[in-house]
């Protein structure tokens, strides 16, 4: 009886060192994941000239916010998690704000040539839907462009919350808000890719000696 005691204790000893070693002593797996950059070597030339405006003009700028952290289902639709699955895995480059509030200004998206194949073609003309449901303005932007380019581009779009907009830019603006009337949504607006002999080099001011990459 005893022997058997004595064996049935060394049974249990050897399964809790199996458990120690199994579960607690052995290293742990860790997680596959590493730290990647916020923005693409094509995206972070754009940020530093876009940066600087949108400090000039008081508005907030936040990168690479999903579709479905700005715009959201209208409360009551039927096929409400369909439409939400087709926003919840998008985002949009550059999204500007009042900082006062967080509104959202406008969208702005910066394309380049993988922009021109069909699937990119179709999921732009989609997001482009998607703005103008909403009622809220979309930039398409190609580099290279200037910080004056720019900046004329975004005041057609947004009111300056400076109030240092220039008569040129007013009449700009009217002219935008115009063409929405007339088609009954908001303007999408897109800066046409540019041949680099025929522009001026980016112009990088402000406070980019202030940013880190």
């Amino acid at each position: 009886m005893r022997e058997k005691l004595i064996i049935l204790g060394l049974s249990v000893l050897g399964m809790a060192l199996l458990f120690l070693f199994f579960y607690l002593i052995r290293p742990k797996k860790k997680f596959p994941y590493e730290r990647r950059e916020l923005l693409t070597s094509n995206e972070f030339p754009f940020y530093q000239i876009l940066y600087p405006l949108c400090e000039k003009h008081g508005w907030m700028l936040l990168v690479k916010m999903r579709l479905a952290d700005i715009l959201t289902v209208v409360p009551g639709e039927k096929d409400y998690m369909a439409y939400f699955n087709k926003i919840k895995a998008k985002h949009t480059d550059f999204v500007l704000c009042d900082p006062d509030t967080l509104e959202v200004l406008a969208g702005v998206e910066l394309d380049d040539p993988s922009h021109e194949r069909p699937e990119r073609i179709e999921r732009d003309e989609f997001v482009d839907q998607v703005y103008a449901a909403a009622g809220i303005p979309l930039l398409h932007v190609w580099m290279p462009i200037t910080e004056k380019e720019l900046e004329k581009e975004l005041l057609a779009l947004i009111p300056s919350l400076t109030g240092q907009d220039t008569e040129t830019l007013a009449e700009d603006q009217t002219e935008a808000s115009e063409v929405g009337a007339e088609a009954h949504e908001p303007v999408i607006a897109k800066a046409e890719p540019a041949v680099l002999k025929d522009r001026p080099e980016i112009i990088i001011t402000g406070l980019v000696s202030d940013l880190k990459k």
